[in-house]
Formats: C-alpha cells, structure tokens, sequence
C-alpha cells in the first residue's frame, strides 16, 4: 500500500513535499526529518544515473558518518516511485 500511495504523490506534489510525506507518514516508525534533505539528494543523484555517488549520512556520537551510495539510500527508504519517475 505505501508504494502506491507514493506512485501517487510523484505526480501530486513537489519532490520535497512528497519525500516529506514518504518519510513520515509511509514508514514505522517515521524516519527522522533531518534525513529529508540526504534523501532528496540520493533520488537526485539517482535521477541524473549517479547511482553510486556517496552521500555523508550522519552517525550520532561521531565527528563524520558514513559515506552512503545514493542507491544504497534510495532502496532502504523506498524511494524508488521518484527516481523512476523520469522513465
């Protein structure tokens, strides 16, 4: 049900309202807004066939976080619906 309900919101809303939504209300528990911005960035990169592109990912506690593939991102929070919107 969440991957349809995303498929829709691609075509209803801007991509940062739609991750948004995607992140807070498509998944249990929501994911933490401040990983809103790394999202929008990993379906941008995967939008532009930069799929292993590495993101900073932030890891409490620490100085760094971890570098992440874009498409490494994209799957974990199902992102997909906006990187294949292009297609």
């Amino acid at each position: 049900m969440g991957y349809t309900q995303a498929m829709e919101m691609v075509n209803l809303i801007s991509l940062e309202q739609g991750i948004r939504w995607h992140l807070q209300c498509n998944h249990y528990p929501p994911v933490p807004i401040k990983m809103l911005p790394i999202a929008l960035k990993a379906v941008i990169l995967c939008q532009n066939d930069q799929f292993n592109e590495t993101i900073e990912v932030p890891f409490e506690h620490r100085m760094f976080g971890w570098m992440v593939p874009a498409y490494v991102i994209v799957e974990i929070y199902h992102l997909e619906p906006w990187v294949n919107e292009l297609d």
